[in-house]
C-alpha cells in the first residue's frame, strides 16, 4: 500500500508570506534557473501545485537550488523531504544557497541574477527610525554594483540601481532620523543616484545618465558635499568628452577644481586635470592639454589624505590612458601608442576587466592610427577574447570602431577580423 501523501504545509505558508501565486512561484523558479545555467527553466504552475501536495517531495536539483536561492534557506527548511541514499543513515543534502536578507518585496525586486550565483542588494526599513548603519546598508549596495560593473560592465546595473533608489527614496519619507543621520542619507542617496547615473553612461543611455546625475547633485547640494559634487562633474565632463564637446568638458572639469580647491586629495586632483586635458586636446589645444597633463602627473604623486572609494580604479595608468586619447585627437599618433602601451602594462595588473577590454581597444585604434595594422589586429583580437565577460556598450562601441578603421585602412587581414567580430558579437554569452 501506498505511502500517504503529506502535503508541504511549509512552502505553501511560504508562498502565502512572500505573495507568491502558484504562477508567480514558478516564474521566479524558472528565471533563478536561467540566471545560473544560462537556460530558461521549464517549471509551470502544475510543478508548483506537486509540490505543495506532497506528490514531489524532493525536486530535481537546479529546481530544488532555485527555490533555496529565492526563499533563502535549505530545501529542508522549506518542507521538502531529501531522498534516503539506500545507505542507513546518509540522506541527500542540498547544496548551500546563497543567503538572501530582507523583506520578500525586496528579495524579488532587487536580485540580481549573475553568472555562478545572485547579487541580492540589502534592505531598508519602511517605518520606525533610521539610524547609521541603515546608511552604511544603502553604501554597502553600491559597492556591490560597482564590483560588478568594474569586472563586467554597467549595462546590466542600470535600472536595478535606479528602482533601489526610488525604494531607498520611498521607505525614507515613511521614517524618522535625526539630523546627522540625514545628512548621511542623502549622501548616501548622491552616490548611489552617481552610480546610476555612471551605469546609464557607461550603456550609451545619455539622457538617462544626465537625469540621474541631476538628482545626484540635488543631493550633494542638500548634503552641502562638495566632494560629492566633483565626483559628479568629474562624470559629467567625461560624459561631455565622449560627446565631443570639448569645451563643455572643460568647463565642467574646472568648476570641479575651483569648488574643490584646498579640500581634494591628489588622486581627485589628477582625474580632474585629465578631463580639463582631453577637452583641450578635443579642441586641438595641445599647449594647455599638455600643461594639464603634468599637473595630473604631478598631483598622483600626492598621498591622498583620505581615498576615496569611488576612485579606487584611478592609478597612472588612467593618467596614461588619458594621455593617449589626447595625442590621438591631437594627431601625435606615435605618442599615442606609446601611451596606450604604458596604460595597458597597469591595468593588466588590476582584475578591472572592462578597463582591460577599455586598454585593447584603445591601443588598438592608436596601432591602426599609426599604421601599424598588423599589431592593431592583434590588439583587436585580444579585445575580443574579453568581450564575452563585460557588458559595456560603450566600450563596445569603441572595439566597433576599431574594427571600422581597420576596414577602412584595408589590410589583408581586416576582413577576417572583422568576421571574428561580428561571430563574437552576435552570441557575446554562449559562443
Amino acid at each position: 500500500m501506498p505511502d500517504q501523501l503529506l502535503p508541504n504545509a511549509i512552502l505553501r505558508q511560504l508562498m502565502v508570506e512572500f505573495g507568491f501565486t502558484h504562477e508567480g512561484l514558478a516564474e521566479a523558479v524558472n528565471t533563478a534557473i536561467e540566471h545560473f545555467s544560462g537556460t530558461p527553466g521549464k517549471c509551470a504552475a502544475r510543478h508548483v501545485r506537486r509540490w505543495l501536495s506532497g506528490q514531489v517531495g524532493w525536486p530535481r536539483d537546479h529546481t530544488r537550488f532555485a527555490l533555496e536561492t529565492i526563499f533563502g534557506r535549505s530545501a529542508a527548511a522549506l518542507g521538502f523531504t531529501p531522498p534516503a541514499t539506500g545507505l542507513a543513515g546518509v540522506t541527500v543534502q542540498a547544496s548551500a544557497p546563497p543567503k538572501l536578507q530582507g523583506p520578500p518585496v525586496l528579495r524579488r525586486q532587487f536580485v540580481l541574477g549573475l553568472t555562478g550565483g545572485v547579487l541580492a542588494l540589502p534592505p531598508m526599513p519602511d517605518t520606525g527610525r533610521l539610524g547609521m548603519a541603515d546608511v552604511h546598508r544603502i553604501q554597502s549596495a553600491a559597492a556591490k554594483l560597482h564590483q560588478i560593473d568594474d569586472r563586467h560592465g554597467g549595462a546590466q546595473l542600470v535600472e536595478i540601481s535606479a528602482r533601489y533608489v526610488e525604494y531607498v527614496e520611498h521607505n525614507a519619507r515613511r521614517c524618522t532620523y535625526g539630523g546627522n543621520v540625514q545628512k548621511r542619507l542623502y549622501e548616501a542617496l548622491g552616490e548611489m543616484s552617481t552610480s546610476a547615473g555612471w551605469f546609464a553612461f557607461d550603456a550609451g543611455q545619455q539622457d538617462v545618465a544626465r537625469r540621474r546625475w541631476d538628482t545626484a547633485m540635488r543631493y550633494a547640494s542638500l548634503a552641502r558635499n562638495k566632494l560629492l559634487q566633483a565626483r559628479i562633474w568629474s562624470s559629467m565632463s567625461h560624459q561631455a568628452y565622449r560627446l565631443g564637446h570639448g569645451r563643455e568638458a572643460v568647463a565642467i572639469a574646472r568648476a570641479a577644481l575651483d569648488e574643490t580647491r584646498g579640500r581634494r586629495d591628489g588622486q581627485l586632483s589628477a582625474l580632474l586635470h585629465t578631463w580639463v586635458a582631453q577637452g583641450h586636446a578635443l579642441c586641438g589645444e595641445g599647449g594647455w592639454c599638455g600643461r594639464s597633463l603634468l599637473w595630473a602627473e604631478q598631483d598622483l604623486d600626492r598621498e591622498p589624505a583620505e581615498p576615496q572609494r569611488w576612485l579606487g580604479f584611478f592609478n597612472a595608468g588612467e593618467v596614461s590612458s588619458a594621455r593617449a586619447l589626447c595625442f590621438m585627437d591631437l594627431r601625435q599618433y606615435g605618442k599615442a601608442v606609446d601611451a596606450a602601451r604604458e596604460a595597458l602594462a597597469v591595468v593588466q595588473q588590476t582584475p578591472l576587466r572592462r578597463n582591460h577590454l577599455a586598454a585593447h581597444v584603445r591601443l588598438g585604434r592608436s596601432l591602426a592610427a599609426a599604421g601599424e595594422l598588423e599589431a592593431a589586429i592583434a590588439a583587436g583580437d585580444d579585445a575580443l577574447a574579453l568581450l564575452r565577460e563585460v557588458r559595456s556598450p560603450r566600450v563596445g562601441q569603441q572595439l566597433r570602431q576599431l574594427r571600422d578603421d581597420l576596414l577602412d585602412r584595408s589590410p589583408v587581414d581586416a576582413v577576417e577580423f572583422s568576421d571574428r567580430y561580428e561571430a563574437v558579437v552576435k552570441c557575446p554569452q554562449t559562443c
